[in-house]
């Protein structure tokens, strides 16, 4: 225990006249931080608080450390609190940790530190591409990068060092996209295209994967190709695939080129492909003929949180420059809104998003999806020693069945259905679409999309 607990211990158990053990100690901490960063007040502030509370002045013993955790709750919850009864079991308390500094990366311009490129993949067009353009930067080359990975060590606070891996891949071409079970997906496939950012969001499920740092990029593109032409025959439908899971599919576009191979091989297919970005790195395609086929989607987020939890993205009013761009091309558009963060404010702020959407834009596109915040009790963990200043994580989260952190279904509920209600404003004919939620939540925007059999025909019907 050091200094700052003991004190913490200390104050608590002369105030309120009882003893927190270790356990108990770390619960009623994380609480106390939790609710001064989100609302931020003060450690007295709350105090004061649980003070005036007669259940907790008139209890003894355990009795006394259960009433301070549950008024701290219906503080840490007060939506919730207000609408349902909280289950303790469902609140996630870890031991506070200190903070990462130094951790982001600096500049948009993205300029590796280092270049590891695998034996295999020093001939391709991607590794030259690259030597070409970062001559001053140290290549190595390296006989196969998950080895090198296994046999180096790396930390969570390496993550976005710059460092590229220029590999050729061999097994994970073409994958389902991944769905929560028991929730309705919509089958969707993954070109899986590379693995890394060098944005930075609070939210990316990638500060998951501590083991890993840098961005990983495969040169073997014909062997892509190659597969998905035999992963199609045995298929033989229309689907939708895209990449953008496991990375942004655009930012390093003008280095990779991949967009432009991507387009040429994918046009008029019997196919929908999407790139998903949250860059405006469109210069290559506004070179290229115009597919019907080919989606380019945005995410999107009200400026404010574009600007505190999406590190070094395209602004709000450039990734709806790029889209107009696209669209006058004649490409067709998508839009996520995947996470939307619930705020006092939320509607108001979501509201003047899709109003500058529909002013740019001209309906109908191939899609919007929704979704709302969500992630693993270790994305929360890596999101708040990398984000000390983001509180995002500290809004009315709660594990769900999936074990991921939600916000309440009702609150959920409300979400999908106010924002399909914004959207349906101007624009009857668009697919609207959810992201990892199940059937009951579905009910909220259809009736009729309880399957993802059924989802997957509205969202490529009469395309």
């Amino acid at each position: 225990m050091n200094n700052t607990q003991q004190q913490f211990k200390h104050n608590l158990e002369q105030i309120f006249d009882f003893s927190l053990n270790f356990n108990q100690l770390k619960d009623i901490q994380r609480l106390f931080h939790e609710i001064k960063i989100r609302d931020q007040i003060t450690e007295q502030q709350i105090i004061s608080k649980l003070t005036v509370d007669q259940i907790i002045q008139n209890s003894n013993g355990r009795n006394k450390f259960v009433n301070i955790k549950r008024h701290l709750i219906d503080l840490r919850f007060p939506l919730s609190s207000k609408n349902q009864a909280i289950d303790p079991g469902q609140i996630f308390l870890a031991e506070l940790k200190p903070s990462l500094t130094h951790i982001h990366p600096q500049s948009a311009n993205f300029i590796p530190e280092l270049i590891y490129i695998e034996e295999k993949a020093k001939n391709s067009y991607l590794s030259q591409r690259f030597t070409e353009k970062f001559p001053d930067t140290q290549v190595i080359i390296i006989n196969n990068c998950l080895e090198y990975v296994k046999n180096n060590q790396f930390d969570l606070k390496d993550l976005k060092k710059p460092i590229v891996f220029i590999v050729q891949e061999n097994w994970d071409f073409i994958k389902p996209c991944p769905c929560t079970k028991n929730h309705i997906g919509c089958n969707y496939w993954i070109f899986n295209l590379g693995f890394g950012c060098p944005y930075d969001c609070s939210y990316c499920f990638l500060q998951q994967y501590t083991n890993f740092p840098g961005i990983v990029l495969p040169a073997n593109l014909d062997d892509f190709f190659q597969k998905f032409d035999a992963f199609y025959q045995k298929i033989n439908q229309p689907i939708r695939i895209g990449t953008g899971e496991f990375c942004d599919s655009l930012a390093l576009d003008y280095i990779t080129g991949y967009a432009e191979k991507l387009i040429e091989f994918f046009r008029d297919k019997p196919v929908y492909f999407e790139l998903k970005t949250k860059s405006n790195n469109i210069s290559n395609i506004l070179k290229l003929k115009a597919s019907k086929n080919i989606i380019i989607s945005w995410s999107l987020n009200p400026q404010s949180i574009v600007k505190a939890e999406e590190l070094l993205t395209a602004n709000l009013e450039q990734r709806l420059d790029a889209a107009l761009a696209v669209q006058e091309k004649g490409f067709s558009l998508g839009f996520h809104f995947d996470p939307v963060i619930y705020s006092e404010n939320w509607q108001e702020l979501y509201q003047q998003v899709i109003d500058l959407l529909y002013k740019r834009l001209k309906p109908p596109f191939s899609w919007i999806s929704i979704g709302t915040l969500r992630g693993t009790r270790k994305l929360k963990n890596a999101a708040e020693l990398r984000f000390p200043e983001s509180n995002i994580f500290y809004g009315e989260l709660f594990l769900g069945p999936d074990k991921k952190l939600r916000y309440p279904k009702f609150l959920r509920k409300q979400i999908y259905h106010k924002m399909q209600e914004m959207i349906r404003k101007y624009d009857p004919k668009t697919p609207v679409y959810l992201c990892m939620e199940d059937a009951d939540c579905w009910q909220t925007i259809s009736n009729d999309l309880q399957s993802s059999k059924a989802v997957e025909k509205y969202l490529i019907a009469d395309k």
